[in-house]
């Protein structure tokens, strides 16, 4: 008989198996654009990282040497580093952004998504980038973004044995996957969303949907006392570990997990498995079963009211995991308070794979 926190992982990883619930977030749309357009496609990946290295390297195959040149990097601390949530006027990338390749180079970069995520985590990534083309297509912002303005680098030489580094990121979205062997980290990556909910074809999809709802059932079900504890005493709207903050730690805030019952751990450990969805089962497994032995050691912090469907900050943060989410509030796009998300989620010891290297 298992025990109920070894059971807990076990249901855990297989919700992981079958499609984390993620409410909306698998809820994507054919659009007119590359990204979009793949976004309802399977994933065909086994989790395991030879399917990444074979898809990029078929697609760096279909490159010429200048595209090569351009795509390819050093993996060094700045190149590592060089990721924001910001739109392409507002921050400098470097790689090859989507509408500059052909149809088949485009496909053969999403080819590399699928291989290396989940279809969860595949169809957040599709989610927000078409979120980004509705963003651009509502008007009001002079501004570079758009659902196909995204941006892909290989850092390092892809390899069986060595570490290397895909990047894939523009507006709203970092994702950083490191690879060694047959272990993959995506630490750190930001997932952002604006508009944060949208119809499309009839379908509403919200990319954060699964990130929102389970941390209000945790929020939900704390007693007055641990709600108190996790109240941050100063109000916090945006994420503290995003872009340009490597390295950078936190004071722990909020309630300790340890005081929690078996029914809120189990909750926390479903809001913990829905930011590791993104991942294929293969390499979340571990993953889940690191956050699960360290959960009395794991902090629940929270900023904003408590009622469902208003703006909130919460961080989750534990030995081997931080993650952070923000509705923007402000005016303009921002105006009422939950239209705007950003959210990173890092690796305290392993952003960029430094326990792989």
């Amino acid at each position: 008989m298992l025990k109920p926190r070894l059971a807990c992982t076990a249901a855990l990883l297989i919700l992981l198996t079958s499609g984390c619930g993620g409410g909306d977030d698998d809820e994507t749309t054919t659009a007119a654009t590359p990204t979009a357009a793949a976004s309802t496609a399977a994933s065909t990946s086994t989790g395991g990282t030879e399917d990444v290295l074979d898809a990029t390297n078929a697609f760096l195959a279909l490159l010429d040497d200048t595209q090569k040149t351009t795509v390819q990097g050093e993996r060094t601390t700045g190149n590592l580093a060089q990721w924001s949530n910001l739109p392409d006027q507002l921050f400098k990338r470097s790689g090859l952004r989507m509408d500059a390749l052909s149809t088949t180079q485009q496909a053969a970069v999403l080819t590399i998504l699928q291989a290396a995520l989940s279809s969860d985590g595949y169809a957040q990534v599709t989610g927000i980038t078409t979120g980004d083309g509705v963003l651009k297509a509502s008007g009001g912002m002079d501004l570079d973004f758009g659902a196909d303005h995204y941006w892909i680098r290989i850092l390092g030489t892809p390899s069986e044995t060595d570490i290397w580094t895909i990047q894939y990121g523009g507006h709203h979205l970092a994702v950083n996957l490191t690879l060694k062997g047959d272990e993959m980290t995506m630490a750190p990556t930001l997932w952002g969303a604006q508009p944060a909910s949208y119809t499309t074809s009839g379908t509403t999809v919200e990319p954060l949907k699964g990130e929102t709802d389970a941390a209000f059932a945790v929020m939900d079900a704390l007693d007055d006392t641990q709600q108190d504890a996790a109240q941050l005493d100063t109000a916090i709207t945006e994420i503290v570990l995003g872009a340009q903050q490597d390295g950078k730690t936190l004071a722990e805030e909020g309630v300790q997990v340890s005081t929690f019952t078996d029914e809120q751990k189990d909750l926390l450990m479903t809001l913990i498995t829905e930011w590791l969805s993104p991942l294929t089962p293969t390499q979340a497994q571990s993953k889940i079963e690191a956050a699960e032995d360290n959960l009395d050691k794991t902090w629940f912090a929270w900023s904003g009211k408590t009622t469902e469907g208003e703006p909130i900050y919460y961080r989750v943060q534990g030995p081997s995991l931080v993650i952070e989410f923000a509705h923007q509030q402000g005016q303009g796009a921002n105006a009422g308070g939950v239209t705007h998300i950003h959210s990173i989620y890092r690796e305290p010891d392993n952003d960029y794979g430094a326990e792989l290297s």
